[in-house]
């Protein structure tokens, strides 16, 4: 056994060892946050007559855990008692955590039942793999950097760990964008590699193909010849969605057949109609109406894409309809 030399406190009155690591905390803090803690540490503790704390004139319990030390160490840093820049940040909602401690908080705090951390990171974790389609259009742009698409992997089995199957759709849509390096999963701070189940990797790789399905049929709906309401020049526009029609065939294939299906096509739309023929209603149209109501649609099926079930997906649009 070895101390730990961030989380050893001489003061401390309580001893968690996980694989070789020892900790030295307060258990305070873990008793009024734990209910498993809270009755561990209310039955009598075994006489640890070896240890050398136990020679001190408090008495100091020493509890062994089947954690990993390096999670343990993650969740313990929340309970440090003090002006701890990352105690204060967390408890007022704006640190931003790194997977390893989202993931540890979940993992620990379902286990040991410490309610207040597994909420909010799971919380955390929505916002990154949201169940609504506009926040999933916000969490595109806003993605934090501690997070990197690999880390979907991680975002799939801690949604299977704790049951969030809502989650799950946008996690292994996440994951189907990786590529062949899906197969080499997800390296973790204790040099351990972790991977998706063997049914979740066979999902992937039917959703892969179900997404570019998906954004080849957005690419061929966008342009069908209909006109924005209040269209001022009717036969031009219909002349101008049918030469962006026509000119798919010609575009960059990642832009029709590609896994994004809710990437914009703003881009698009200004390299082929240059000379701005359109009008302003079907410009915006194009902009904006058009792709939220294709893309909406495929978000509606999403779950079915990813080969999962989520009771209630889509309820909210169908109330705003």
């Amino acid at each position: 056994m070895k101390r730990d030399n961030e989380l050893w406190f001489e003061d401390g009155n309580l001893i968690l060892t996980a694989e070789h690591v020892e900790f030295k905390v307060y258990r305070g803090p873990l008793i009024a946050h734990s209910a498993v803690f809270r009755d561990m540490l209310s039955l009598p503790q075994p006489n640890h007559g070896n240890h050398p704390e136990q020679t001190s004139e408090l008495l100091c319990p020493v509890i062994p855990l089947h954690d990993s030390p390096d999670d343990l160490r993650h969740v313990l840093r929340v309970f440090v008692p003090g002006n701890s820049l990352r105690s204060v940040c967390y408890r007022a909602g704006f640190f931003e955590p790194s997977y390893e401690e989202v993931s540890a908080c979940i993992r620990i705090g379902h286990k040991y039942q410490i309610e207040d951390l597994l909420q909010r990171n799971l919380a955390y974790l929505h916002k990154l793999y949201p169940s609504d389609f506009d926040a999933y259009l916000a969490s595109r742009r806003l993605r934090p950097t501690a997070f990197t698409r690999a880390h979907a992997i991680g975002a799939v089995n801690l949604a299977r760990f704790t049951g969030e199957s809502s989650l799950l759709p946008t996690a292994l849509m996440a994951c189907c964008t990786l590529g062949a390096d899906i197969v080499l999963g997800l390296p973790r701070e204790d040099g351990t590699r972790e991977t998706l189940s063997p049914e979740d990797l066979g999902r992937c790789f039917v959703g892969r193909a179900r997404m570019a399905q998906a954004s080849a049929r957005v690419a061929h709906q966008m342009f069908r010849q209909s006109v924005a309401r209040g269209c001022r020049h009717p036969a031009c526009c219909q002349r101008v969605l049918q030469r962006l029609l026509n000119e798919l065939g010609d575009a960059r294939i990642e832009l029709v057949s590609n896994l994004d299906w809710a990437a914009p096509w703003v881009g698009y739309v200004d390299e082929k109609d240059e000379e701005r023929e359109l009008c302003g209603k079907c410009y915006k149209m194009l902009e904006e109406e058009r792709p939220r109501q294709l893309q909406r649609e495929v978000w509606q099926v999403l779950p079915t894409m990813m080969g999962v079930s989520v009771e209630g997906w889509g309820e909210k649009v169908k109330a705003e309809a």
